[in-house]
């Protein structure tokens, strides 16, 4: 256990010197700053503009889900080589048929928009107004994505800070004078911020390159694998949002959804602090050729998460008591044992099955990731259903706990047997 721990702590020293905590304290930051805008907006905005605000946001965020078909996360795998040729041609490619995408999906929203029925007819404008913005943002995370290639975590942990930051700032700013239409005019501006800046970070890379064409055969690798990795994660984030469904509608006790929802608030943050070590390791991994580097790096990392997923989620369970009745108060302090469960079932998916599910796709093999994502999702409805008719809320914990452990364990396999040595 001493060996272990030794080897923990080394390999935390190696992720500061690196940059890791710039992601992780970056992208905490950010949260920090969302969370407190929020809070200002909604005392100052009136409830039913916030309403239509909401109903345009809800719509949009089908898009954002889609954004390119992907094309933003293939610069992952794509553009960590050191041809700043090859590099560029990928960045342009991404950028070019990324946003043409974008054409057709927002095109094909707003259509719907204008000749169906909505159900809040004063929300149009906003979705109109918000047009443009998914172009964007594409290109925004398009450039973002390049810039962590690149493995500059450090300026891509400020972007994130900058673009929080000028959407809390414009918008309180311009609440006052134009309302909730001060949040699109903010989101705006601060993707405009983050887009001049990214682009000055990368322009050593790309300014004084030219580029060429792609051949069919790289263009069509491109495409496959961002779409690969796109409904990989679609499945993925739709396994919680079954939970909440199956659970309003099998238990359907108003007391028991708001305690599952409550219950669920700090224990679901968990799985920040891996997407921040995938967001850190993901170009790493992308670089390496060596099967026997990308194992031992792999396991590294794995157990350096358990580490630290293990440790959060033990002090998650000792205070919860304590900072349910703090926090919550008294109407609350019946979610005690759900929460302790809901606290285990995403330390399953933050500790054990997040981290090979990006490493996976980081190293080229997608089909897996899609195959398991899609199975995952369909199973867990499965034994979600028949956990929540027999237990309740907790039988949807039981059930998540179970999936993602299963689940986490197949990762792990798949890539040891694509990983040793033969």
């Amino acid at each position: 256990m001493k060996n272990f721990c030794d080897k923990a702590v080394k390999q935390i020293a190696v992720l500061i010197h690196n940059g890791f905590f710039h992601i992780l304290l970056g992208g905490t930051l950010s949260k920090v700053i969302a969370f407190f805008s929020s809070i200002m907006i909604v005392r100052f905005v009136n409830k039913t503009d916030y309403a239509y605000l909401g109903y345009a946001d809800n719509i949009y965020s089908y898009i954002y889900l889609i954004t390119g078909f992907g094309l933003d996360s293939a610069i992952l795998k794509f553009c960590v080589g050191k041809c700043r040729k090859k590099n560029k041609s990928y960045l342009t490619f991404a950028l070019k048929y990324g946003l043409l995408a974008e054409v057709v999906i927002v095109g094909f929203v707003l259509c719907l928009v204008k000749i169906f029925p909505v159900a809040f007819e004063q929300a149009r404008i906003y979705m109109y107004l918000m047009g443009l913005y998914p172009f964007f943002y594409f290109t925004a995370t398009v450039l973002q994505a390049f810039m962590r290639a690149g493995l500059k975590y450090k300026d891509y942990a400020y972007a994130g800070i900058f673009q929080t930051g000028a959407v809390l700032v414009v918008s309180l700013v311009l609440v006052f004078r134009i309302g909730a239409y001060s949040m699109i005019a903010a989101r705006y501006i601060s993707i405009v911020v983050v887009i001049l800046f990214t682009y000055k970070v990368i322009k050593p890379e790309v300014a004084d390159v030219s580029y060429g064409e792609i051949s069919k055969e790289e263009a069509w690798k491109f495409i496959g694998f961002g779409i690969s990795l796109l409904i990989a994660n679609i499945f993925s984030m739709i396994m919680p949002v079954n939970e909440s469904f199956l659970v309003n509608n099998l238990v359907r006790d108003t007391t028991a959804s708001a305690n599952f929802k409550v219950a669920n608030l700090i224990p679901q943050q968990i799985t920040f602090v891996t997407s921040s070590i995938a967001i850190y390791y993901f170009p790493l991994f992308a670089k390496m050729k060596h099967r026997k580097e990308i194992w031992e790096k792999s396991r590294q990392a794995g157990l350096l998460t358990l580490f630290v997923i293990s440790g959060i989620c033990i002090m998650g369970i000792i205070v919860s008591p304590v900072f349910i009745r703090i926090v919550y108060g008294n109407q609350y302090a019946d979610i005690t044992g759900i929460m302790i469960l809901l606290w285990i079932a995403h330390s399953m998916n933050a500790g054990i099955r997040m981290l090979p599910m990006n490493i996976l796709p980081a190293i080229g093999y997608t089909r897996f990731n899609l195959l398991m994502s899609v199975s995952a999702c369909l199973v867990h409805f499965v034994i979600d259903y028949f956990s929540i008719k027999r237990w309740g809320i907790s039988g949807a914990a039981l059930a998540g706990i179970l999936v993602y452990f299963l689940t986490g364990i197949c990762y792990w396999i798949y890539l040891w047997n694509k990983t040793k040595i033969k």
